[in-house]
């Protein structure tokens, strides 16, 4: 009985290993094409809005908050939402969807996020926060060391002992 046991649980094993393994996907190598349309696509889309032109308020908003919501997914994915992309069925495809609306130039979705959802809580902590921020790095005193044309940071000569040096492995030779 026991051996049976173990034999049916084993068997549960490698049925979960062979199901887990497979992402039910629609895409042809979906982590590389939802790689390419969260990284690739926006890295094309600001190169080329930064070529030729200066950005405006709306191209830096935009941008801001799509890398920073990028480095946000990617931290929580790889931590927390793992499980997701083996078990959730089009759980790429909903991913490929939602970066692409961040970043597509007519949705600008990270834009819309800013100034329609997170700009308003931003204000707030910006208001009670910000000049407590900035006197606490003013009041910070840099080291005499990292200040411009410090003694510290000048380097030394070392030619005249790099000079000495050779000529005495020369008479060491000779």
């Amino acid at each position: 009985a026991c051996q049976k046991q173990l034999a049916v649980f084993a068997r549960s094993d490698v049925v979960a290993a062979q199901v887990g393994a497979m992402v039910l996907s629609l895409l042809p190598f979906p982590q590389t094409v939802v790689a390419l349309v969260q990284v690739g696509f926006p890295l094309n889309q600001l190169l080329q809005a930064r070529s030729g032109r200066t950005l405006s308020n709306l191209d830096y908003a935009q941008w801001t908050m799509y890398w920073i919501i990028c480095a946000l997914w990617m931290l929580v994915e790889t931590n927390y939402l793992w499980l997701l992309v083996d078990y959730l069925p089009l759980f790429l495809e909903m991913k490929m969807c939602f970066f692409l609306w961040l970043a597509h130039p007519d949705y600008k979705g990270a834009a819309y996020l800013w100034y329609g959802h997170i700009q308003k809580a931003h204000k707030v902590l910006d208001d009670n926060h910000y000049a407590k921020i900035i006197g606490a790095i003013e009041k910070a005193k840099m080291p005499d060391s990292v200040k411009a044309g410090g003694e510290a940071m000048k380097g030394s000569d070392k030619s005249e002992e790099i000079a000495k040096m050779l000529h005495e492995e020369a008479s060491k030779a000779d």
